[in-house]
């Protein structure tokens, strides 16, 4: 009769128990999109907000026309400018912990040395 018992508690607890909770292991992890990859894929005067969410999510913040997002952890911040029809003008990529930690779309990036200009003048 305890064996029955036994038998009984294990398969009617534990069996919905560890089912939840591998759901819940598996189910609640979130991937972050914004990753290099992603940013690489955004293309100026072509890619639109809707396509940009698609690509590296929904920002933090949004100034106007500029999206920020933001990751402390990781020390990185990343800004995407649109235009008025809503398509990326502009893309920054500022990771202070890399050894290139600016990746700027346009030509006024602060990485930019007096030296690396492109017009030759120094």
């Amino acid at each position: 009769m305890s064996r029955r018992i036994v038998r009984s508690i294990n398969h009617s607890s534990f069996g919905p128990a560890l089912c939840f909770a591998v759901v819940l292991l598996t189910g609640c992890e979130t991937k972050d999109k914004l990753v290099h990859s992603n940013y690489d894929r955004i293309r100026l005067n072509a890619t639109s907000q809707d396509e940009v969410k698609d690509l590296i999510g929904d920002p933090d913040n949004k100034l106007g026309d500029l999206w920020m997002y933001n990751r402390p952890d990781a020390h990185l911040t990343v800004m995407i400018d649109f235009d008025e029809k809503g398509q990326v003008t502009r893309k920054q990529w500022i990771d202070a912990m890399n050894d290139d930690p600016w990746t700027d779309s346009s030509d006024h990036s602060p990485a930019t040395k007096a030296g690396d200009r492109k017009d030759g003048n120094h």
